[in-house]
């Protein structure tokens, strides 16, 4: 069986053709496409298919006061339809006109029975409420949109393997949005993701163990140099001191200082350095408090980083 296409395959974006011969492999024939399928005229042979018709845009009238096109949202995982489904309004109707009280009466019970209607199962209730808690948590942390749609794929990838069950949706949902962010390599603790979670920092730790070993999450390692700007940030620093903290967070990872140890503790060890060296007056116990450490560590790696300076 061959493994490779019989015939050589583009695209074009103005009739939808996929294949740039004209003639029939078989009968010689002329090739017409319509529907999406190129097919022979004479003999009826099917070359090639492509379902997406772009040759037919959107349906727009004359007469029409404003203009209607077929537009929508973006299909996305953080909403348990995906998007698709619809949104009754309240007191306006699509022309911006006050709508009478009795429509609103009529409007307020159509309502009533979409939100019956929106969930078929009791999964998807528990899927919507989950989603709704993911980007709650990414609201409130400041997260990038990207982020909050791969935790919500994250968090349907676990029910489609059944890991929900007997679990509670908080503790899954912190755990998704948690793997996402070592996934990403971002610099989140675990104590971030439960200060904003309805959840312990023990159960955000569960989740993320039980979605790390059954779908092999693929975590970035955690160094100082990725904790450096955030931790910069928090302290307020200039963006000398930053830099030259970077520099010396590179050297502690490139020499293995970090190896076995808490990045934060070293992170916070590199900025007091950096500060140190530029004249700042910000002590240990600021950079060991901001960083979640104890002053002890942080001065533990401090020392090993002047041995190597």
């Amino acid at each position: 069986m061959s493994l490779r296409e019989i015939y050589e395959r583009t695209f074009d974006e103005s009739c939808g053709k996929s294949i740039d011969a004209t003639d029939c492999p078989e009968c010689d024939g002329r090739l017409a496409t319509d529907g999406g399928e190129t097919s022979c005229e004479a003999c009826g042979l099917i070359v090639d298919h492509y379902y997406i018709d772009h040759t037919h845009g959107p349906r727009v009238f004359d007469d029409d006061p404003v203009p209607t096109r077929r537009t929508g949202g973006r299909l996305t995982p953080t909403r348990h339809d995906r998007g698709v489904s619809a949104e009754i309004g309240y007191n306006r109707d699509a022309n911006g006109q006050r709508v009478s009280s009795e429509k609103q009466r009529q409007l307020h019970r159509l309502r009533r029975e979409h939100r019956r209607a929106r969930f078929g199962s009791k999964a998807e209730r528990n899927l919507a409420t989950a989603l709704q808690e993911i980007a709650r948590m990414g609201s409130a942390l400041d997260l990038p949109y990207s982020v909050v749609e791969e935790a919500s794929q994250t968090y349907r990838r676990a029910q489609q393997q059944d890991l929900i069950r007997g679990r509670s949706l908080e503790m899954m949902a912190a755990g998704s949005l948690y793997a996402t962010c070592r996934a990403r390599g971002l610099p989140r603790r675990q104590a971030e993701i439960a200060n904003v979670a309805r959840c312990t920092v023990i159960q955000v730790r569960t989740g993320y163990r039980v979605l790390n070993s059954e779908l092999g999450i693929d975590a970035q390692i955690v160094t100082a140099r990725t904790a450096v700007p955030r931790l910069a940030s928090d302290c307020g620093v200039s963006s000398a001191i930053q830099a030259r903290a970077y520099e010396l967070a590179e050297l502690a990872d490139d020499d293995g200082i970090t190896n076995g140890r808490n990045p934060m503790g070293v992170a916070a060890a590199c900025l007091y350095l950096a500060t140190k060296q530029h004249g700042g007056k910000q002590t240990q116990a600021e950079f060991a408090t901001t960083a979640d450490v104890t002053v002890p560590t942080l001065r533990a790696r401090y020392y090993e980083l002047t041995e190597r300076v």
